[in-house]
């Protein structure tokens, strides 16, 4: 079932995020720099200002995904919970919500997420360097839909 994220979720959703987010950056930055949600100040405001979806499975949220503007900027699936199309979902779910238009960025070296994007109909817009806590990470811009002006 996928859901809104509700206050309660919280526990929940830090520790999906913290399981998931270092396999996201593996290979792409030092391990030690992988902060857990909670202790991760910058993590949590994008969090408080983006719309979040919540992914449960027999009533405990094992994923979520979310978006501020235009920009999915969340997508987390328990490892125990992958390839059994919650990401799928969530992703569709957050695409209904943006009508249909939105922008991500995903690390290049992350090719499961990029194929998952990509079979979802995102296109590759842009290449370019990021940073991630400070440190440089080689990063792929992906549209779904007409291309979107963004400013900032």
């Amino acid at each position: 079932m996928i859901r809104p994220y509700r206050p309660d979720d919280w526990d929940a959703v830090r520790e999906v995020y913290d399981l998931a987010k270092p396999d996201e950056m593996r290979g792409v930055v030092p391990n030690h720099v992988v902060l857990p949600l909670d202790a991760h100040a910058e993590m949590l405001v994008l969090f408080a200002e983006s719309e979040i979806v919540v992914a449960e499975v027999a009533g405990v949220v094992v994923g979520f995904a979310g978006a501020r503007d235009s920009l999915i900027c969340w997508l987390f699936v328990h490892p125990e919970h992958r390839r059994k199309g919650l990401a799928k979902l969530l992703v569709g779910t957050v695409l209904a919500k943006l009508g249909g238009r939105a922008t991500l960025n995903v690390a290049k070296r992350n090719l499961a997420a990029r194929q998952l994007y990509e079979n979802l109909g995102f296109v590759a817009e842009r290449e370019f360097e990021g940073r991630f806590n400070g440190h440089p990470c080689e990063v792929m811009g992906l549209r779904y839909g007409p291309s979107i002006n963004r400013t900032g």
